[in-house]
C-alpha cells in the first residue's frame, strides 16, 4: 500500500535544490513545457544535480516508478522550472 506523505512544488532554476525525501519513496513530475530538468540522489558524494550528472525528465514528463531517496537534488536547464516530487510512504 501507498500513503501520499505530501507534495513539495518547487520552482526550480539552474542553481539545484535539495528535497528531504528522508528514504521514502518519491515520484517526480516536470511540468515545463520547454525545460528539461535533472535529479540525482545527493547523499553519497554530496554533489547537486546538474546536466552531467543528473538523471533528465523532459518537458511534461514524469518519473513513473517510484524511486528512493534521502536528499535529492533537482535542478532544471531553464530558470523558474514548475517541478512537483510527490513522496510516498510504500511502508
Amino acid at each position: 500500500m501507498c500513503k501520499i506523505e505530501r507534495v513539495e512544488k518547487l520552482t526550480v532554476g539552474t542553481t539545484a535544490q535539495t528535497v528531504g525525501v528522508h528514504g521514502l519513496a518519491f515520484l517526480l513530475q516536470n511540468l515545463s513545457e520547454t525545460a528539461t530538468v535533472y535529479f540525482k540522489e545527493k547523499r553519497d558524494d554530496n554533489k547537486a544535480a546538474t546536466a552531467s550528472n543528473g538523471y533528465a525528465v523532459g518537458p511534461g514528463k514524469e518519473t513513473r516508478i517510484p524511486l528512493v531517496a534521502l536528499e535529492l537534488s533537482v535542478v532544471s536547464d531553464t530558470a523558474s522550472t514548475d517541478v512537483r516530487v510527490l513522496i510516498l510512504d510504500m511502508g
